[in-house]
């Protein structure tokens, strides 16, 4: 397990507005309470008499066995919360899925520890009714340590979702699966996350996904694809059952991805993605590929794998660790997409290295920094914020319309800073010399 160990930096530039939206449950106060403790009434028993406005209190402990969350329906302004306080562990004690449900309005999970699960740890969807979706759900400070037994499992499995927000969630060893696997979700939001260590894959949006932000995670050491815009979905899932594409203006915004790729994985792929967005990322150490461009579900009515954007990212890497730095499959218009305004970095090649080949049919890359050191504060302890003189500072294509802060909430100079992280201090990085 890796620390990140991040520190905050005070905002000292004219800066974009650039905010997230609050959370529906913000300044919420609920008017009714209903207390769980281990050997006393059970997690289920009180999903069954909760209404609108009702928070479920898990007492410190380990609960054991599954909870069938179908039914629970908050309202605007009266959500339904199931939250832990303190030491709150979820036990599948054998169970293939600890929290299930469907059709779901108004509902936050908070504050637990979920493990053992056979197949997913998480699984809420539409109850296969494309026209009733879960809707408004936050997932927020919790831990999945493991979920699967060697198959197709996710962590968190969300199908048929719309306006939901995971935060402050640390999720590692999902089996064969993803972390998140999204199916026809939308409007949604992935921020302030730790996502680590697992087998395969970690966040991926496809079935007719949309409009889903990735902002502000830390993705480490994952050996398939860290972030799979758009995927593969045999058509009878799709939400919408006519979605024209797999995914749809996916935003990955100023995420830290660590040494990715290792299982012929990738950062970012574009599979079957119109319209998506990696922008503002820093990427260390990245195994395989750097990006993959490709089309895996075909039909006539899909869109090819189209209008990506690869914009204001910092990559430092080993040119020993890269088979290419692109990879673009059958079925795809590369002559669409957009590479601008990156950092390439890499640390086994001379001063004179002349940047990376993009190659198939994709258009050179415009004002991009090659073969300088981005002087990242410290990847070993996982610190890559970058010093006040670094050449990536100010050095941004400006994108007002990103609407999303960097890694540690701070809003965007213009022009932006290259990576995750803006700088706005003049201090140099220690025992840097003046340049």
């Amino acid at each position: 397990m890796h620390k990140t160990g991040l520190l905050l930096i005070v905002p000292a530039l004219a800066l974009y507005s650039q905010t997230l939206p609050e959370p529906f449950d913000t300044g919420i106060v609920y008017t009714r309470t209903l207390h769980v403790s281990p050997g006393g009434d059970t997690l289920q028993r009180a999903v069954r008499e909760a209404t609108p406005g009702t928070r479920i209190v898990l007492h410190a402990g380990t609960y054991k066995g599954a909870t069938s969350l179908t039914g629970l329906k908050g309202e605007p302004g009266k959500p339904i919360a199931i939250s832990g306080e303190g030491d709150v562990t979820l036990d599948a004690a054998g169970s293939s899925i600890i929290l299930a449900g469907s059709d779901l309005r108004y509902v936050v999970i908070e504050g637990l520890t979920l493990r053992g699960s056979t197949t997913h740890a998480i699984n809420i969807d539409d109850g296969g009714s494309y026209e009733t979706p879960t809707e408004h759900l936050i997932l927020r400070n919790l831990t999945i340590a493991g979920s699967g037994s060697g198959g197709n499992n996710d962590c968190i499995k969300l199908s048929g979702v719309d306006k939901f927000l995971v935060t402050k969630t640390n999720v590692s060893g999902c089996n064969r699966g993803e972390i998140i696997d999204m199916v026809g979700c939308h409007d949604g939001i992935i921020t302030g996350n730790y996502f680590h260590d697992t087998v395969a894959s970690g966040v991926q949006t496809k079935g007719g996904s949309s409009d889903v932000l990735i902002h502000g995670n830390v993705f480490s050491d994952i050996p398939g694809r860290a972030v799979n815009a758009g995927g593969s979905t045999d058509l009878p899932f799709f939400r919408p059952i006519d979605a024209p594409h797999e995914a749809a203006r996916i935003r990955v915004i100023a995420n830290l991805f660590l040494r990715n790729g290792a299982m012929s994985g990738t950062n970012i792929a574009y599979v079957g993605c119109d319209g998506c967005l990696f922008a503002h990322n820093t990427i260390v150490d990245p195994k395989s590929w750097v990006v993959r461009i490709l089309q895996e579900t075909k039909a006539p009515r899909f869109a090819p794998s189209r209008n990506g954007q690869f914009v204001n990212n910092i990559i430092q890497f080993k040119m020993g660790d890269i088979r290419t730095f692109v990879n673009v499959g059958a079925d795809t218009a590369p002559e669409t997409f957009l590479f601008a305004s990156n950092l390439w970095y890499a640390t086994d090649q001379s001063p004179a290295w002349a940047g990376p080949n993009l190659g198939n049919n994709i258009p050179p890359e415009t004002s991009s920094i090659i073969q300088r050191d981005p002087l990242l504060a410290n990847t070993a302890g996982n610190d890559p914020r970058i010093a006040a003189d670094s050449p990536a500072r100010g050095a941004g294509r400006p994108m007002p319309a990103i609407n999303a802060p960097d890694l540690e909430g701070k809003p965007w100079a213009r022009p932006p800073t290259i990576g995750a992280f803006e700088v706005t201090t003049q201090r140099r990085r220690p025992g840097a010399r003046p340049r």
